[in-house]
């Protein structure tokens, strides 16, 4: 195995792995959706670091940080959902990307390509993606009690508005790194679907949140390894085996009856 080819699956790895991680609490929130609309609002931070020259993680963090903050206050303005609200940003930020991104990056912008990761973006990646699973470890008590009863977390301590801006801020940094695997067009899926999969296979929160991890890591390597066998671009078929686990998954529930 070269080293560029390990580079990539340390770096795929750690962005699979922790996104699976807040996708299962995303996912218990009922908000699988919002690391895929957030994946949009980074276009035009990319098409910005591209005319700059500059990484397009940089610009992507950038633009997502203006994005999850007007997400957070307009929630408290208006009482509209996290959702409707990312789904807004999202159409919005997309058109302004299409205009301003040359169009030669456009289609590694929408779908990415590990494959041409640099040292930088390795390394950027891998310790964004583990300041995201440590502060997610801090907040995911906090969310999911909040998910029970918010009265009850406040009793606790725990601020509703103050524990979903962190939340936002987790996704936002990992949306960033997550485009260089899958682009923004995906990369909701590395969120979305290896939690998915763990809450058709799992039987108590422990074992949601490994499986979740598991699948999420298992199914980038694959990915990252077949692509570069087939010669093509690794974020399609990463996806690819993450979808064929929830099939399987699926399949296995359904023929053994798993309760």
């Amino acid at each position: 195995m070269d080293s560029h080819l390990a580079l990539q699956l340390v770096a795929g790895s750690c962005v699979a792995g922790t996104s699976a991680y807040l996708g299962s609490l995303m996912m218990t929130k009922r908000m699988g959706l919002v690391g895929d609309a957030l994946g949009h609002v980074a276009l035009p931070g990319m098409g910005i670091a591209l005319l700059l020259n500059l990484d397009t993680s940089l610009g992507a963090l950038f633009f997502l940080g203006i994005g999850i903050l007007l997400i957070w206050k307009l929630a408290h303005i208006t009482s509209i959902s996290l959702e409707a609200l990312a789904g807004i940003i999202f159409v919005t930020s997309l058109s302004i990307g299409f205009l301003i991104i040359p169009k030669p990056e456009l289609l590694e912008s929408l779908i990415g390509d590990i494959s041409r990761l640099s040292r930088f973006g390795v390394t950027f990646s891998v310790i964004i993606s583990g300041l995201v699973f440590v502060a997610v470890k801090r907040i995911y008590a906090g969310m999911m009690l909040m998910n029970i009863s918010e009265d009850l977390a406040f009793v606790e301590g725990i601020t509703p508005k103050r524990y979903n801006l962190y939340y936002l801020i987790c996704v936002a940094m990992l949306v960033s790194v997550g485009i260089k695997v899958t682009g923004s067009l995906l990369v909701g899926a590395l969120v979305i679907v290896p939690s998915a999969t763990a809450r058709v296979l799992s039987s108590n929160l422990k074992h949601y949140v490994r499986i979740s991890i598991g699948v999420g890591i298992l199914s980038n390597v694959l990915g990252i390894l077949t692509s570069n066998y087939l010669r093509c671009i690794p974020g399609p078929v990463i996806i690819l085996f993450s979808a064929l686990s929830f099939i399987v998954a699926v399949g296995y529930r359904q023929v053994f009856k798993v309760s």
